[in-house]
């Protein structure tokens, strides 16, 4: 995939956000765009470095914040998502020419979140999605629609698309995998399995 059709993904990568990712992940490929997603770095590459390359390789990135901040009592803020972000926002503004026409997407669960708390993010296309899946696809799909010339799918054909392929994916696997393997699967695999399926359920 070209500059043109990649997507720089900044998420967390918790079990409590499995599907979330999934969903995201899924939507995107379904749109025909190819999505960058740290967690598939290789464990011998400088990981800093080669996100800087995923921010250059992407014309589009989209970075969620949702777990930036304690998720229960004792925790520590995670900075990796806010850091990532930072990278990426200076690439837009100081990278040159085509880095300039970069678009991001931030993500949070709730509405107004950040614009309270990091209010130099003013601006910017900030959406909640509750942590629904359903309302990630549909901020997801909306937000691609509205900065790109590709004609783009309804959310519905791109949620019935995606409970298809987890129902099918679920019963293709279910001879060699646990349902807890399937279900704690590294979203490289993920992404793997929805490639191969969509190219033969557009067909």
């Amino acid at each position: 995939m070209s500059f043109e059709k990649n997507v720089f993904i900044n998420c967390p990568f918790d079990k409590d956000y499995i599907f979330l990712m999934r969903t995201l992940t899924f939507t995107l490929q379904y749109l025909d765009f190819s999505p960058f997603v740290s967690q598939t770095i290789s464990s011998s590459t400088i990981r800093v470095n080669q996100i800087k390359e995923h921010i250059r390789s992407c014309k589009y990135s989209i970075h969620d914040l949702s777990r930036s901040r304690p998720m229960k009592k004792g925790e520590l803020p995670r900075f990796n998502m806010p850091y990532e972000l930072g990278l990426d926002l200076g690439a837009c503004e100081f990278g040159g020419k085509i880095l300039s026409t970069k678009k991001t997407l931030i993500l949070e669960t709730r509405r107004f979140h950040y614009q309270q708390v990091l209010s130099d993010i003013s601006g910017q296309d900030i959406e909640n999605h509750d942590d629904d899946p359903k309302t990630m696809l549909t901020k997801v799909r909306n937000w691609i629609s509205s900065n790109s010339t590709s004609v783009i799918v309804g959310q519905s054909q791109i949620w019935i698309a995606l409970n298809q392929f987890n129902s099918d994916l679920t019963t293709s696997l279910s001879s060699t995998y646990s349902t807890k393997d399937i279900n704690e699967m590294p979203i490289g695999d993920y992404m793997k399995f929805t490639s191969d399926w969509i190219s033969k359920f557009k067909v």
